[in-house]
């Protein structure tokens, strides 16, 4: 499974959900639900405006697989 650091990407930078919703073209709810890894997907054009925001160029900083074969 993919999983989105956005909500531990926005605390070490000090940053709210609210800020990152002011300052790209996304909602409040639609951040959360990104931030809460409650969502299906993610489009690109959604994710360039999480990274231009957060100021990140390396999807490494972004991004962390979890092996979900063995938890049951």
């Amino acid at each position: 499974m993919i999983k989105l650091k956005i909500k531990k990407l926005l605390d070490e930078k000090n940053k709210s959900m609210y800020w990152l919703a002011e300052n790209t073209d996304l909602t409040y709810a639609a951040i959360y639900k990104i931030a809460k890894d409650n969502t299906e997907g993610i489009q690109f054009h959604t994710l360039d405006e999480i990274m231009l925001a957060l100021e990140i160029n390396d999807f490494n900083e972004i991004f962390q697989f979890v092996d979900d074969k063995n938890q049951q």
